[in-house]
């Protein structure tokens, strides 16, 4: 069974107004446990707007979001859509923004606390969740807004993951930093998604971040769905992709023009390691003159 489940999803924005617009439009999407789930497409194309559905932030305009195979919204279900937002956990961007507590600690402990934890069980989450995050347990007392931005970010993150919800939420975790930043967060949710083996969702503009750590990709256009599959099935249509405003990797950039060259090369390349096999499979078998 899906942990997470969208059927014909479809929300509007100001109904009945000048200023009418659908944002997500008769969208169906599934994810199962224990994968990582990229999520891309052009600014407006629907990508925030339908992960806010995703925990109840946002109720749809027509459709239905189960988790673990119960309706959200249901009459059964609707005084529970507190316990969904703890199932699924949605870290916005810039969530570095949110910190408000004194100490790390008191930050990360803020979410557990509301879920009516004893404080024993608080004190474990807290400390667990820096350890995935890579925080250091000796600085649990020392204030957010003394971090580096970066680090503030990880304090973020942490606090969702303290509530242990089975499908973590994020929202364009790398944005803003740094290439070593970007490789930090992204290690981590690796290795997030590995040892605790729940689900992972996140938004990106980066499609080589999303080839870095994704097993499948979710693309969107226009409000919809216009692609969902493995990395190998959604890159392999880089043309496709970049008719929609997408910026494929440049790896793949190269060979999508080595092949409209007349060079018999594959596509399906987002890697840079990729890329140098296909490179030499290609020079070995004398399709390419050096």
């Amino acid at each position: 069974m899906a942990i997470l489940e969208c059927k014909n999803l479809k929300f509007i924005y100001g109904i009945g107004t000048p200023f009418e617009f659908c944002a997500v439009d008769g969208v169906d999407f599934c994810a199962q446990e224990n994968e990582i789930i990229g999520i891309i497409g052009h600014t407006g194309s629907g990508k925030s707007t339908f992960i806010q559905h995703l925990n109840g932030l946002l109720k749809p305009t027509d459709g239905i979001v189960t988790v673990n195979g119960k309706d959200i919204w249901s009459k059964e279900n609707k005084e529970n859509i507190r316990q969904v937002r703890f199932a699924v956990g949605l870290c916005f961007q810039y969530p570095e923004h949110q910190i408000f507590e004194e100490t790390i600690f008191k930050e990360i402990a803020f979410g557990p606390k509301q879920m009516g934890l004893d404080d024993e069980e608080i004190k474990n989450r807290v400390y667990e969740s820096m350890e995935y995050v890579g925080l250091d347990r000796n600085t649990e007392n020392k204030s957010p807004f003394d971090l580096s931005g970066g680090q503030k970010r990880r304090v973020a993150i942490a606090s969702i993951i303290a509530m242990k919800p089975q499908v973590l939420i994020l929202d364009e975790p790398c944005a803003g930093l740094d290439p070593n930043g970007r490789n930090v967060i992204l290690d981590l949710v690796k290795n997030y998604q590995s040892k605790s083996g729940n689900t992972v969702l996140f938004v990106s503009h980066s499609m080589e971040d999303v080839a870095k750590i994704a097993d499948k990709v979710l693309v969107f256009n226009d409000s919809k769905v216009a692609m969902f599959g493995t990395v190998d099935e959604v890159y392999s249509r880089g043309k496709e992709l970049k008719t929609m405003g997408l910026n494929v990797p440049e790896v793949t950039d190269v060979f999508l023009k080595l092949h409209d060259m007349g060079v018999d090369c594959k596509t399906d390349i987002y890697t840079v390691e990729q890329g140098v096999k296909e490179f030499e499979r290609l020079r070995n078998n004398k399709e390419v003159l050096l």
